[in-house]
């Protein structure tokens, strides 16, 4: 089976387990020049320039244009607004063929892996794991301290001492697997009480941890050291892991011709100084990232989260400098030849120059605010679907009365040279129809991972950041995972799920194997781990005991004197008598003095 074939099945797959059809088609559903997808907040309205926000008020100024400016039908041959000037005259292409147009690598993954953890742990790799292990330990064990210490000053508290039992890998490993378990079961709001309550849930919550540890876990999960941190750094709290996390997102896998970039908003209301509101969206309220994915396989290239304006310094060219900041980590190979499709909020003239410079094509809708774009491609035609295509350089525009008495659709494209029109009843452009094919890559993405989501409920953003990171990871797992086995439940449906479903019990595999080979479990994780089919430690009986081996009761010894009379454990070895180490000799045997005389 071919690469290509491998990625088109792979996003059939993603958009399979998908419960909602993406229908948001340019050519029928842009009536006006709003985004869809994508609304500014009044928080965000002073993080663009003026001619980069796009706003309801924007948009219904557009569809109030006199009479006079609909009669216009004649498509002048020379156009100019903004410094850039527009020709109808195609420019004529001679020599060889531009090096935007040349792919100089095969898609597909880069590192060869052998299971599904091994895929998930290309991201996140042991060095992430490691740290959060590492800052998870010292942030318990130093709240556990000073917990104790105003327990023992308090003489009235009577409250049990507790002690932060040392987390490890293996560990964290399977807490992630709990994650995922409860993603797969759509679980991810449902009560932890719940989900370890046999009766309902799968046993894979019992064999692995007990309610409290898992409850533990979620508690006291760190990122970094709080004595050490930046205050003025909005990501201190999880930068570290999360810019290792980014890092290892390009070099594994390299991307087909398209790419697209987009926005995802992760679900949060707690305190944070960069939760976005975007009313358009399902949830509203959260963290916003900016995401570039392959268009073929939906595998997350780059990530970037949006912390927010500093101060009251207005950022110029957000847009523009999001794209390339995201289109910078790739390798230089792998940027050249491929297009970058996008919305209205990222479309510029500047941005599709900057992209040629580094020999990439972009394709985008164009906000029709934008300082660029001349007052004859804006207005309303009498000429239903008509097209006016125009050229400066190596960047086409596309204006197409796509409605009546609508204001017509603009696209602003580097991948097209030539001014193709379907043969179809609504004579659509070439432009609009690949526009369509390539720009919803993220919100794929974005619906595979609330279908199936590891985050559960919290008011701390950093682990929400963390919950994300596991979501993006596992989908990139699945990506590399059926590029490497294609034929991996070929017939099957939902193979997002039972991809999950195995990551997760490769993930708490380690864990619950040592654990069931630990004494003194209860008789609910006994049943839960053997239901798995993880054998038991067997049980062994007073009767096999080597009476040295029994836990013998503390007694006094009978060869000391009332005072101090010592009582110990250990007993003589041939007359059972409890006796103390000044009145014994041991070497592997313990024998009273007594004893040792008859000798």
């Amino acid at each position: 089976m071919t690469t290509k074939t491998n990625l088109k099945r792979i996003r059939e797959i993603l958009i399979t387990d998908n419960t909602n059809e993406f229908t948001d088609n340019i050519s029928e559903d842009d009536e006006s020049n709003s985004d869809p997808d994508y609304s500014f907040s009044d928080t965000e309205s002073d993080d663009t320039s003026t001619d980069e926000r796009i706003s309801n008020e924007e948009d219904s100024s557009d569809a109030h244009i006199s009479n006079d400016d609909t009669q216009i039908n004649a498509q002048p041959e020379s156009i100019e607004k903004g410094g850039v000037s527009w020709s109808t005259q195609r420019p004529t292409v001679q020599g060889r063929v531009h090096a935007i147009n040349i792919m100089k690598t095969k898609p597909g993954p880069v590192t060869v892996i052998q299971t599904m953890m091994d895929a998930f742990k290309l991201f996140l790799t042991d060095e992430i794991l490691n740290e959060v292990v590492l800052q998870t330990n010292k942030y318990a064990k130093r709240y556990m301290d000073q917990r104790n210490q105003r327990q023992l000053n308090d003489a009235a508290n009577q409250t049990k001492l507790k002690k932060w039992k040392e987390l490890d890998r293996t560990e964290l490993e399977a807490f992630l697997g709990l994650l995922i378990q409860a993603g797969v079961g759509h679980a991810s709001h449902t009560s932890v009480t719940e989900l370890w309550d046999i009766s309902k849930s799968p046993p894979i919550y019992h064999a692995t941890m007990s309610l409290e540890r898992f409850k533990d876990l979620l508690r006291f999960l760190r990122f970094d050291d709080r004595q050490l941190r930046d205050k003025f750094d909005r990501l201190a709290p999880i930068r570290t892991i999360f810019e290792c996390f980014v890092k290892q997102l390009p070099q594994h896998f390299i991307p087909s011709e398209n790419l697209t970039i987009d926005e995802q908003l992760v679900p949060f209301r707690g305190r944070c100084s960069f939760v976005q509101y975007m009313p358009k969206k399902p949830s509203k309220y959260g963290l916003k990232f900016w995401v570039l994915c392959d268009v073929d396989s939906r595998y997350v290239l780059a990530l970037e989260l949006y912390t927010g304006k500093i101060g009251n310094v207005i950022q110029r060219n957000l847009a523009t400098n999001v794209v390339l900041r995201l289109v910078d980590q790739l390798p230089n190979k792998v940027k050249q030849g491929r297009n970058v499709t996008y919305d209205r909020f990222f479309s510029d003239f500047h941005l599709a120059q900057a992209l040629l410079e580094r020999k990439m094509t972009s394709l985008g809708v164009v906000n029709h605010k934008r300082c660029f774009i001349p007052n004859e491609l804006k207005v309303i035609r009498n000429d239903l679907y008509s097209s006016w295509f125009y050229f400066a350089g190596q960047t086409m525009i596309l204006s197409y009365q796509a409605k009546q008495k609508k204001p017509p659709v603009i696209l602003l494209s580097t991948l097209h040279d030539f001014p193709e029109i379907l043969d179809d009843e609504k004579k659509l452009p070439a432009m609009i129809h690949d526009y369509n094919q390539t720009k919803i890559g993220v919100d794929v993405v974005d619906q595979c991972i609330n279908n199936y989501t590891a985050r559960r409920i919290s008011r701390r953003w950093s682990l929400m950041v963390f919950f994300n990171m596991i979501d993006i990871a596992a989908i990139n797992a699945m990506t590399i995972w059926l590029c490497q086995n294609p034929e991996w439940n070929n017939r099957k449906k939902h193979i997002r799920r039972l991809f999950l479903e195995q990551l997760s019990k490769s993930l708490t595999n380690p864990h619950n194997q040592r654990r069931s080979e630990q004494s003194h479990l209860t008789s609910k994780v006994k049943l839960a781990l053997q239901s798995l089919g993880y054998e038991l430690k067997p049980e062994i009986s007073l009767a096999q005991v080597n009476t040295n081996d029994v836990i013998k009761i503390k007694k006094r010894c009978y060869l000391c004197p009332v005072n101090p009379g010592r009582k110990v454990r250990q007993s003589c070895d041939i007359c059972q008598n409890n006796v103390c180490n000044s009145h014994s000799s041991s070497s592997t045997t313990v024998i009273c003095q007594e004893c040792e005389k008859m000798m």
